[in-house]
């Protein structure tokens, strides 16, 4: 190779490179946007969650209520903060209700959001759980049955 062909390989070798680190930076920064996007989207959907619970007939007691309950991990106790979104009263029941805004996530059957709606059932001791879905605009009363085999 000579001289000429070294330093166009070199000069490839560097614009590579830079594109890769260009590439990187703005696709941490689309990621980012996204982020905050969806953040933005869920914060308008508790809003007008509370307005749904309402008409419904639901009276909010709590916004972002705390909740704390104490796992053992190899017998040693550790305290973990739980924040759903709101708790509600309606006919003398409490119930805690949890809101989704997006397509997948208001789905009770989706892992992540069953194990979470089953985690605020034991953490707020209710009468009931609610999932609010902001997309359909609908309230779903949730509930979990054990069967042993």
């Amino acid at each position: 190779m000579d001289g000429g062909q070294s330093s166009i390989m070199i000069w490839l070798v560097i614009a590579m490179l830079a594109g890769a680190i260009i590439f990187a930076f703005l696709y941490r920064l689309y990621r980012r946007w996204q982020g905050w996007r969806r953040r933005r989207r869920g914060w308008a959907g508790e809003r007008q969650a509370a307005a749904l619970l309402m008409d419904q007939g639901y009276r909010v007691t709590a916004t972002q209520p705390p909740a704390r309950m104490t796992v053992r991990i190899d017998g040693q106790p550790v305290q973990v903060g739980i924040r759903a979104d709101y708790l509600v009263e309606r006919r003398g029941k409490r119930f805690v209700a949890e809101v989704k805004t997006g397509r997948g996530a208001p789905r009770p059957t989706q892992g992540d959001t069953r194990r979470q709606l089953l985690e605020y059932s034991l953490a707020y001791q209710v009468d009931g759980v609610l999932l609010v879905d902001m997309e359909k605009q609908a309230i779903h009363r949730i509930e979990f049955e054990f069967m042993t085999r």
